[in-house]
Formats: structure tokens, sequence, C-alpha cells
């Protein structure tokens, strides 16, 4: 075997390759040459960090969102299995419809949880992209949190700590929204 490839041209290549995976050294897509992080294309550079600043505030609030809803999940997990074990104690059983109730509460507050970690990760990891599609899966999640609770506020009465809630799913939505509508710079 020849230690001598040829490229796409026909022109011979060295083999080993001398950059190590054989690939030519190339700067990072994300890095400019001044070692900092490089504007998200087609923005116009004040729009490119005020994208890269909203899209992290939107990853961290989607963090929160998703500790908050894994916390709800874990105390009404405990607080199910508390009640369920002091009432069969006392000889009683609990009815099959509040078990079913419980059960898809925290089914839901905790597939709410995995949604904002994996979107909130999603967000801070494409901070320097363009794309939409976590910015549009923020907005679906949260409205999707937002309606139900809402729902929930109306059918205890109470607002408590969902109001927090409500403001950070408002803020996600308000933030992600104005990302989308960001206007692409001319190409030069």
């Amino acid at each position: 075997m020849s230690d001598q490839l040829s490229d796409q041209q026909g022109r011979p290549r060295p083999w080993p390759p001398e950059s190590g995976l054989g690939r030519s050294p190339q700067r990072s897509p994300l890095r400019n040459g001044d070692d900092q992080l490089a504007a998200p294309t087609g923005l116009s550079p004040e729009d490119a960090e005020a994208s890269r600043r909203w899209r992290v505030v939107v990853g961290i609030s989607s963090l929160v969102l998703a500790l908050a809803c894994g916390f709800y999940a874990f105390t009404n997990t405990i607080a199910v299995v508390s009640a369920t074990r002091a009432i069969e104690a006392a000889g009683g059983s609990v009815p099959q419809s509040a078990m079913a109730m419980a059960v898809a509460i925290i089914v839901v507050f905790g597939l709410l949880a995995l949604g904002y970690a994996v979107i909130g990760i999603w967000n801070i990891v494409a901070r320097t992209a363009t794309s939409a599609a976590p910015l549009v899966a923020a907005i679906v999640l949260a409205g999707i949190s937002l309606v139900l609770t809402v729902l929930y506020m109306l059918s205890t009465g109470s607002i408590g700590l969902q109001a927090v809630g409500l403001a950070l799913n408002a803020l996600v939505i308000v933030r992600a929204v104005r990302l989308l509508r960001m206007k692409k710079a001319a190409a030069v």
C-alpha cells in the first residue's frame, strides 16, 4: 500500500495526515480569531449580542422551571405515598380516581421538568446560532405550561408560587418571540 493518497483533484496527500485526524487544522466555527465567541451568522453585531444574551436567559429560565417542576413532582410523590400509607394503616383504601389523578399530576410535572431541562440546555448550547427550533420548542412548552398553570389556579382558587411560574413562562415566551422576530442583516 502506498504512503500517498490523492485528493479530489488528483493531487497526492501524505499518509498519515499531518493534522492527526485527517483534517487540516481549522478554527472552531464558534470562535473568531481573537478567541471570542463568533456572532450568529446573518445578524448585525448588536442583534447578535442580544440574541446570545437572550437565548441564555431563555435557557436559564427554562432550567429554573425544570427545577421547580421536578421539585413539585417530587414533593407530590412524597405526599401521595405518605397519604396512601396513612390511609392504609388506618384500614382504609385510596379511591382509584384520586390515585389516578395524583399519578397524572406527578407524571405531567415530571414530563414538564424533563422538557424544560432539554429545552433550557438546547437554548444555552445554541446561543451562537440563528436556528429557530430551540426557541419554538421553548414557546410551545411554555405556552402549554402557562395554560395548565392558569387552569390549576382557576380550579384551586389560589395563586401562591404559581404566579412565579406564570411570570417565568411569560418571560420565556416574550423573549423567544422577540428573538424569532430579529431581522437578518443583508449578506455582504
